[in-house]
Parts: C-alpha cells; sequence; structure tokens
C-alpha cells in the first residue's frame, strides 16, 4: 500500500491520492503491485491535469515487453506497450473495459492482470461502474483548482 506519494508532491496536493491509493491496495490484493507509480499534476497555472502512471516492466509480465497504465481525470484509463530500448512505447489508446474516468479499482486491477499476464480474459469484459468515491475526488480536484 502507498504510504507517501511517490515523486516531489506531498499528498495536500494531489486531491486525486485517495484514488490512487484504492487502485495500489486494488493491484496489491490482485498480486500484481506495479513496479513505478506516479502521482502526479500537470504544473500549468490554467488547466492543471491530475494524473497517474503505473508501469510493469518486462520482469513483471509475460510476454515480450512491458505494460503502463495511465489515467487522467479528463478521459480516464489508456495503455501502451513498452518494447525494447528504454523510451519505446507503443501507445494503445483508451481501455475500452473501463467505461468511466473513475473506474473501480477492482476493475483496474482485473483489466491489469490480463495485460500483465496476457491471458486478457477480463480485458474482454467490460466494467460500466464508479468508484464509489469518485464525487468526493471530484469536489477536491475542483477545490484545489479554486485555491490556484
Amino acid at each position: 500500500m502507498l504510504l507517501n506519494p511517490p515523486g516531489l508532491l506531498p499528498a495536500d496536493l494531489l486531491p486525486h491520492w485517495p484514488y490512487a491509493q484504492a487502485i495500489d491496495q486494488a493491484l496489491t490484493d490482485q498480486g500484481i503491485p506495479p513496479g513505478i507509480v506516479r502521482v502526479e499534476r500537470t504544473y500549468r497555472r490554467r488547466d492543471v491535469t491530475m494524473y497517474l502512471v503505473l508501469i510493469w516492466d518486462v520482469s513483471r509480465c509475460a510476454g515480450l515487453g512491458g505494460i503502463q497504465l495511465t489515467w487522467q481525470e479528463d478521459s480516464g484509463w489508456c495503455h501502451a506497450l513498452l518494447r525494447g530500448s528504454p523510451g519505446s512505447v507503443i501507445r494503445r489508446g483508451p481501455l475500452a473495459a473501463l467505461h468511466r474516468v473513475f473506474a473501480p479499482p477492482e476493475a483496474v486491477a482485473d483489466v491489469a492482470d490480463s495485460l500483465v499476464s496476457r491471458h486478457f480474459s477480463n480485458y474482454e469484459a467490460q466494467w460500466h461502474g464508479e468508484w464509489d468515491r469518485a464525487q468526493e475526488v471530484r469536489t477536491a480536484i475542483d477545490a484545489f483548482r479554486c485555491r490556484l
């Protein structure tokens, strides 16, 4: 479980931190914690965007490369394949199985497990639900923007 945000920013500057913790816990419960986690936001004065990046390198994945999942507060979850040399990324686009921006952490963990294990069974499932604390985090993000 992530006790502190990875990176330079404290939790009070990351209003989406509760979602990151819930995702991390669901991944840990599923037995597939990512090797790299980034909980960040853009630094533009206007249009600040909250995001998460979860990375499993090739040593943690079945197949020939790693997996990267990225979440943005305005568009939800997308994924990329990590291949060969550092920085070699094949962007695959939105995760069609996760229909909500704040997909339930258990759904994210199921899809991540499918991608990391390359079994793809749960990747075909459709997850339409939303995380039960989504509105709380949206409100915190709005309040954060008002302070800028």
